[in-house]
């Protein structure tokens, strides 16, 4: 487990301008996530990443201490499920998991998309041939499913996926428009030879969460920061520089 604590600007002031904020106060807030580049990232030790930013932004607006811990995505999830102390970014707002979270704010917007080397599928059909992999744990798994893939393979990381698609040992790889070309660079290769396939399923948003034990005053905190950003373009500027 790797973790790094954030208080009021601190650390954070590396990863974007300084705003005014308030003073942060109580204990820190332990912010789950795994390395989905780039919207979590962890390289050096250095947390980042789109959503990452947006949300420390918000915590350090709202006064609030951060701790971040990089885990297994399905680790991370049960942390955020078994605590009041947790929030968990980038985290897909999908029917299965509507009841057992506390949906903070909306972060950012993604496709689900199919990545090839070779010749990328026309369509659905054509792609159910291949040996798919995905993250496991991830609402990846519901796409799987709507499409009717029959040839599957789950990893705990998406640079597995990365570097089992260069090998040759899938033929499609299941992950975000957003994040293929990080991650791809992130396994050490040349994502100039990514090709896309279609897309599955609708637009996806990518949320902070939390348990329902979580404080609700600070999620409440958390959303007007978010809700603001958005407001003075500070949001924006973020999403900007990883597009």
């Amino acid at each position: 487990m790797r973790r790094r604590t954030i208080h009021g600007v601190g650390v954070f002031a590396l990863l974007a301008p300084i705003l005014p904020t308030a003073s942060a106060a109580g204990p820190p807030i332990t912010v789950v996530a795994a390395e989905f580049p780039p919207l979590t990232t962890n390289a050096g030790g250095q947390p980042g990443g789109v959503v990452l930013e947006v949300v420390a932004e918000a915590c350090k607006r709202a006064g609030i201490a951060l701790e971040f811990s990089f885990l297994p995505w399905q680790r991370a999830q049960l942390e955020a499920q078994g605590r009041n102390d947790v929030l968990i970014i980038p985290f897909t707002r999908t029917p299965g998991r509507e009841a057992q979270y506390l949906w903070i704010a909306p972060v950012l917007e993604f496709h689900t998309v199919l990545v090839t080397l070779s010749r990328p599928p026309a369509t659905i059909k054509e792609a159910r041939t291949r040996v798919v992999g995905y993250v496991r744990g991830t609402s990846f798994k519901d796409e799987v499913e709507r499409a009717g893939f029959p040839y599957v393979e789950e990893t705990d990381d998406d640079v597995t996926n990365a570097r089992k698609l260069k090998r040759g040992r899938i033929g499609a790889w299941i992950t975000t428009d957003l994040m293929a070309r990080g991650v791809y660079r992130q396994a050490g290769l040349d994502p100039a030879e990514l090709k896309y396939g279609p897309t599955l399923g609708p637009v996806k948003v990518s949320w902070v969460a939390a348990s329902h034990a979580f404080p609700k005053d600070v999620a409440s905190r958390i959303a007007e920061a978010i809700d603001q950003m958005r407001a003075d373009g500070s949001y924006q500027a973020i999403v900007k520089r990883y597009r």
